[in-house]
This record gives structure tokens, C-alpha cells and sequence, in this order.
């Protein structure tokens, strides 16, 4: 009887690591998991065409297209790469984080009309007092929200582990909102 607990136990262990891999490799980018899956990988970035947001506490975020070379195979693939800087001080200790991301060419499409759609048109919107929208663009690996309340505006970027949102390490600012259109142009040459 022992024996047969332990084979069943075994089985539904195996089955459950096998289900949880097996959805975590769904959660992140084809980008991601092509650079993660290659033994010898080259990432070409183009840094002639950036987006960048700056935080007033030094904090940066930029997005820049990339293609990664798979050098055994020589296959390739395109992408949006971000890369989130994170430096702070708090109660005497500093803090840094260091995370690139990555954002499909399919999902840059959508992001695109996000951005077009619900975003550049509200540039310039205000709320009522006590009232605030907010509108989030959700891909494999980031979230980016675009916040409206009273006359400030904000964008936060999250980033995501596997599909879950790390809360912890999270990019904001209202001093760069208005840099929206230049991502934008970005994006466009992306494609």
C-alpha cells in the first residue's frame, strides 16, 4: 500500500511540475524563450532609435528594437526590448535592479494601437475631482499603464516574471508623459 501512495504521489508531482512548466512557458515572450532556448545567442540592438523615460529619482526606462541570432542555427528574430535601470535610496541603503523585457512584434502591434487609440488622444484630458482613468496595455512581459487625474497625468510600467507582475520593481513618472509620441515613433519603425 505504501508503495502504491508513493508511485501515485511521484506521478502527480511529475504531473504537476510538468503542467506548471508547461504554463510558465506560455506567460513569456517568444523572444524571451528563443534567447533562453539557444546555447549561443548574438543580440544586435539599435540604439539609433530609443525611447527612453527618465524618473526624477534617476530611474530610467528605455525600448529599442533588437534581433537576436540563434548562431548554431542562424535563426533570427525581432523584437522590442526593454530595459528597466532602478536606483534608489531608502532609510540609508541603496537599491538597484537591472531587468530587460521583451515585447513581441505581434504584441508591438498592439501596442501601437493602444498608444494611438487611448493614449495620444488623452494627452491633454482631465478629470472631475474624485475621479480619475486609467488605461492599461497588457503584453507577455511588461504592463504599461497610462493614468488621468485632475490635470496629472502618469505612466507606470510594470514588469512581468512568467506572467506574474512584480510589483516590487515598477517604473513611473508624470514629468515624461509627454514623450508618449516619441515610443510611438519607435514602434512604427519596429514593424
Amino acid at each position: 500500500m505504501k508503495s502504491l501512495i508513493k508511485k501515485t504521489f511521484t506521478v502527480l508531482f511529475i504531473f504537476i511540475v510538468f503542467i506548471t512548466n508547461a504554463q510558465n512557458d506560455k506567460t513569456n515572450s517568444e523572444t524571451r524563450k528563443f534567447i533562453e532556448n539557444a546555447e549561443i545567442t548574438q543580440i544586435n540592438k539599435d540604439w539609433s532609435l530609443t525611447a527612453e523615460f527618465k524618473s526624477g529619482l534617476g530611474e530610467v526606462v528605455s525600448f529599442f528594437p533588437v534581433e537576436a541570432t540563434n548562431l548554431k542555427s542562424n535563426q533570427k528574430v525581432k523584437s522590442l526590448q526593454m530595459d528597466m535601470n532602478v536606483q534608489y535610496q531608502f532609510a540609508g541603503k541603496s537599491y538597484n535592479y537591472f531587468k530587460s523585457s521583451w515585447i513581441d512584434l505581434n504584441e508591438v502591434e498592439e501596442f501601437i494601437y493602444f498608444i494611438e487609440q487611448y493614449v495620444i488622444p488623452n494627452l491633454k484630458d482631465k478629470t472631475e475631482k474624485k475621479q480619475s482613468i486609467t488605461y492599461i496595455f497588457n503584453s507577455k512581459e511588461i504592463t504599461f499603464s497610462f493614468h488621468i487625474e485632475r490635470n496629472s497625468r502618469r505612466i507606470s510600467i510594470y514588469l512581468k516574471d512568467s506572467g506574474i507582475t512584480d510589483n516590487e520593481h515598477y517604473f513611473w513618472t508624470e514629468s515624461q508623459v509627454n514623450k508618449i509620441p516619441e515610443l510611438l515613433a519607435v514602434l512604427k519603425q519596429i514593424k
